[in-house]
């Protein structure tokens, strides 16, 4: 069970990272779309603190959990 647990952890911290690129990749490719957030390199670094976050939670439970 618990191996099921981490699996669907490193599917989950797998997904926001694509989620967020995939954001990220949006505002490069239409900016002008996007109307409703003034501050773009804001938003953006938003995300890829977002992205930060989940490739760390990543990180360590390959690190501890990986047996």
């Amino acid at each position: 069970m618990l191996d099921q647990k981490i699996s669907a952890m490193r599917s989950m911290y797998k997904a926001q990272i694509e989620v967020n690129k995939a954001e990220v990749q949006n505002y490069l490719d239409n900016p002008v779309g996007v109307g409703e957030h003034g501050n773009l390199i804001e938003t953006m670094d938003g995300l890829i603190a977002k992205i930060a976050e989940a490739e760390e939670k990543l990180l360590v439970l390959e690190t501890h959990f990986n047996g």
